[in-house]
């Protein structure tokens, strides 16, 4: 009995090596099952990788328009804004010199003649003609949108062709450009003092402060306005000069005479430049016309 089992287990039937490699490859392998759920967590992390994506380009974009829309209307209101302080006008030559305003339609326009700065828009175009007559006004552009469109020439210069397309858009998609105007106290029956007028008819005239209002962009609230809107007031530094402070004492016929002993040189001269008859009836410093 013990060498029938002594001899059964010798002579077993052992497994061959095409079976050990079967068995092997049927333990490494993966099921369909595996294979389709790997594939379904990849295209569920390539997903989200492109969710994420999109949605930092979109942010980034919207980023940029507003960052854009905001610097747009920061130098549309700053070239405004310059123009104004560098107004002047001389009633001596009173045609040359208008400040002219229209605001009858939906959009206001603007032409006035300032001295300006070497850093105005444009500047470099002209040289050393700083004296120049600027107009601001709305067209439409090619695509159905209002631009603010900045013209400027010399001011003793007619407009001709080539002037008329040396012209710098300052802004696109607007949507309001609106002008008030507050006077010199008493200037207007129809308004009362301090009260802002919506149209200038004293082409001849500076307004003390003018207010303008530009809107951009095609986004509105629920009453229709622009949601992007830039809002500034500009207290005008100049006057008009009058006649008798922009001429010499000689074209006005004042022949000097000797002078009496303690007599002032300037006695009997006529105003100078920035002599302002009744000066004090103006506002203090640091406070509006009509505050």
């Amino acid at each position: 009995m013990i060498l029938a089992g002594h001899q059964s287990s010798v002579y077993a039937p052992q497994p061959t090596v095409a079976a050990k490699v079967t068995r092997c490859r049927g333990t490494a392998a993966f099921t369909l099952l595996e294979l389709m759920l790997a594939l379904g967590i990849f295209a569920m992390v390539l997903t989200a990788i492109y969710s994420t994506w999109t949605a930092v380009l979109r942010s980034a974009r919207a980023g940029n328009d507003v960052a854009a829309i905001a610097q747009r209307g920061r130098l549309a209101a700053r070239t405004i804004e310059d123009a104004l302080l560098s107004a002047v006008m001389f009633q001596a030559n009173a045609p040359l010199y208008t400040f002219d305003t229209d605001t009858s339609s939906d959009f206001a326009a603007l032409s006035l003649v300032a001295r300006l700065p070497s850093s105005f828009p444009g500047s470099g175009y002209f040289g050393d003609l700083v004296v120049r007559r600027v107009v601001f006004s709305i067209e439409q552009a090619a695509d159905g949108t209002n631009d603010l469109i900045l013209r400027q020439l010399p001011i003793l210069a007619a407009e001709t062709p080539k002037e008329k397309e040396h012209s710098i858009v300052l802004a696109r998609d607007v949507r309001r450009f609106n002008l008030e105007f507050l006077g010199q106290p008493g200037l207007s029956a129809r308004s009362r003092d301090g009260e802002w007028l919506n149209e200038w008819a004293f082409t001849n005239m500076l307004p003390w402060v003018v207010r303008f209002t530009l809107g951009f962009g095609g986004a509105t609230d629920n009453q229709g306005r622009p949601k992007d809107i830039t809002v500034r007031t500009v207290l005008l530094p100049s006057i008009a000069v009058p006649i008798a402070a922009s001429q010499s004492p000689a074209a006005m016929g004042f022949q000097p005479g000797p002078l009496q002993p303690g007599q002032d040189p300037a006695a009997g001269l006529p105003p100078g430049p920035g002599t302002i008859p009744n000066s004090s009836a103006r506002f203090r410093p640091g406070q509006l016309p009509g505050g």
